[in-house]
C-alpha cells in the first residue's frame, strides 16, 4: 500500500474543494487556473520548498504559483507544508513533517516503539477522516489544530509527533 494512499478519505465525496493530489506541475497550474473553489488540498510527500510531484520527480506545488493559491484557503497535508505556507504567505491549514510510513518514523525516532506501517496508516486514516468531517460540517479551519490534537491518541509517540506539527495560518 502506498503511505499516501489513504488522504483520499480526507476528501471523499466533499464539493468546492479543487484536490491537488499526485499530479504534475503542469496539471496542478491549468487545474487552479480553470477552477474557482474557495479551497484548495494539497496532498502528499513535499518539502519546504512544495508538494512533490508524480513520482518524486521535482515540485507539483512551489513558490512560483503562489499566486494562483494566496485567495484560496489551503489545506496543505505534506511533510513541510506549514513552512512552505509561511514562507508564501497562505492562509489555512498545514502539517509539519507528518510521519506516514514506517522508513519516516524510524528517522524521526519513532520506529522501535513496536509500531508498524499498518499502526501509521489507521492513524492517518484517523486523521483523514476527521479533516473530511470537518469540511462537511463546515468547522472553522481556525479551530481544527485544537480539535484534532484533543482527539488524537497522543500516547502513541508518532501520533503526538504528527499532531503537535499541525498549524492554522491566518
Amino acid at each position: 500500500m502506498e503511505d499516501t494512499a489513504g488522504l483520499k478519505k480526507a476528501y471523499e465525496g466533499l464539493e468546492n474543494v479543487t484536490l491537488l493530489y499526485n499530479a504534475s506541475y503542469d496539471d496542478i497550474c491549468e487545474e487552479l487556473e480553470r477552477n474557482e473553489d474557495p479551497v484548495v488540498m494539497c496532498l502528499g510527500h513535499g518539502s519546504p520548498n512544495g508538494l512533490f510531484g508524480v513520482g518524486f520527480w521535482g515540485f507539483a506545488i512551489d513558490g512560483t504559483m503562489t499566486n494562483l493559491l494566496k485567495d484560496r484557503t489551503m489545506i496543505g497535508i505534506w511533510c513541510y507544508a506549514d513552512e512552505f505556507g509561511k514562507a508564501n504567505d497562505l492562509h489555512g491549514f498545514f502539517t509539519s513533517m507528518f510521519i506516514s510510513n514506517i522508513d519516516e518514523a524510524m528517522f524521526m525516532g519513532y520506529g522501535f516503539d513496536d509500531i508498524t506501517d499498518n499502526d501509521i496508516y489507521l492513524e492517518t486514516d484517523l486523521f483523514c477522516k476527521n479533516i473530511n468531517a470537518f469540511l462537511r460540517d463546515g468547522v472553522p479551519l481556525s479551530q481544527w489544530v485544537t480539535l484534532l490534537q484533543s482527539g488524537c491518541h497522543k500516547e502513541k509517540g508518532f501520533v503526538k509527533f504528527n499532531y503537535d506539527g499541525l498549524t492554522y495560518l491566518e
